[in-house]
């Protein structure tokens, strides 16, 4: 589920999804996640599930690209941008699960994807990229996460994101554990320059 009432409808526009994104140090945040998590190498096929207009594809090295997004608008941003450097594509998991693209990725990404799912929505995301990946590929996942000392000023500034389903390193855990048996998580207290919690899953097949 995904809240997008009031000054949320107008993250919607890319230009302004990438603007606050830079102010509140998401982006930097998505860059720390790909040097450390997503560790692509040159020539590999790179899924990205929710990939927004594509801001992440420049900090990416010569790789097989194909990202995929419900918005419209965010896509053909996306492909003004970045041309044929990828491939992008409107729909979701559900619309594009028998799309024979989507098979074989060495890394399959969900960055900011999972906590705007309720539970069953987010089961079947997480199996589309176990049926994307090719043996001993890699889910990696970054999302907004509740901890037990959270402070009161962060749980406020979180109320307030987009995605309506946040969980706690745990919840994370059970739902990527019912379909991958290696599952991985990182809990940052201090991601991004507003008081805000994340959590970076990796997921091998």
């Amino acid at each position: 589920m995904q809240c997008d009432s009031g000054l949320q409808r107008w993250l919607k526009i890319p230009r302004l999804y990438n603007l606050l994104q830079d102010t509140v140090g998401g982006n930097a945040l998505r860059r720390k996640v790909i040097q450390s998590h997503v560790r692509a190498k040159a020539g590999d096929k790179i899924i990205d599930i929710g990939c927004g207009p594509a801001q992440i594809l420049p900090w990416l090295p010569d790789v097989q690209y194909l990202g995929l997004d419900i918005n419209q608008n965010y896509i053909a941003s996306a492909k003004r941008t970045h041309g044929n450097k990828g491939t992008f594509v409107v729909g979701d998991t559900k619309s594009l699960r028998h799309d024979s693209r989507f098979r074989e990725a060495d890394i399959v990404m969900a960055l900011g994807v999972l906590h705007h799912l309720d539970d069953e929505d987010a089961t079947h995301c997480i199996r589309f990229a176990y049926d994307a990946l090719k043996e001993r590929g890699r889910l990696v996942c970054l999302d907004g996460c509740w901890i037990p000392d959270q402070g009161l000023f962060s749980r406020y500034v979180m109320s307030y994101d987009r995605g309506r389903n946040i969980r706690t390193e745990q919840q994370y855990r059970e739902l990527a554990g019912k379909v991958f048996t290696n599952v991985d998580a990182w809990v940052d207290k201090k991601p991004m320059r507003i008081p805000y919690v994340t959590v970076v899953l990796e997921c091998q097949k």
